[in-house]
């Protein structure tokens, strides 16, 4: 019985340590459904593309808003991994791509149906609300293949597979 218990542990808290070290939003695996999200700039304002994941990286390209709005302007790029904190986008016109922090990215939970926000992607997740007929506004945080890592103030911390840019169609 003690035997079987502890065998019991121990295959729980090897699917955590799985889950764990797979995380793409924090961990080494950085590879995601490519997925259309945004930033808000203030005219003027760009956002530096870094060669790698890190502060200390060359500057490769820039994120720019298309228009020049005096409130701000939405720009577009297309999220394909993350990393550690770090989005690795290409720019709305295809022109650069590199890696910019996660948190400035956003996406736009607008769905036709049900949209469960959950604890974890896929099975292994709880399901904290589930949204229908609202739009919510959400910040990435990370990816792992069609999931999302997000957060807003009423969701907190979360993962959600269905979201949409407002000047796009949505996904899912």
């Amino acid at each position: 019985m003690i035997r079987a218990m502890i065998g019991t542990v121990a295959v729980l808290a090897g699917f955590a340590v799985v889950e764990r070290s797979v995380d793409a939003s924090t961990g080494q695996g950085d590879a995601c459904t490519p997925t259309d999200s945004y930033t808000w700039l203030q005219q003027g304002e760009f956002v530096p593309l870094r060669a790698e994941p890190s502060m200390g990286a060359p500057v490769v390209g820039r994120v720019q808003a298309r228009s020049a709005e005096p409130d701000g302007a939405r720009a577009m790029v297309s999220l394909s991994g993350s990393q550690g904190g770090w989005a690795r986008v290409t720019t709305g016109d295809g022109r650069s791509q590199g890696w910019m922090p996660a948190d400035l990215l956003m996406v736009d939970a607008r769905v036709n149906g049900p949209l469960n926000v959950q604890t974890h992607p896929g099975a292994m997740g709880r399901k904290l609300v589930t949204l229908e007929g609202e739009e919510e506004v959400f910040r990435i945080l990370g990816c792992r293949g069609a999931w999302l890592h997000v957060i807003n103030a009423r969701t907190g911390d979360a993962w959600i597979d269905r979201w949409c840019a407002k000047e796009e169609g949505c996904r899912g």
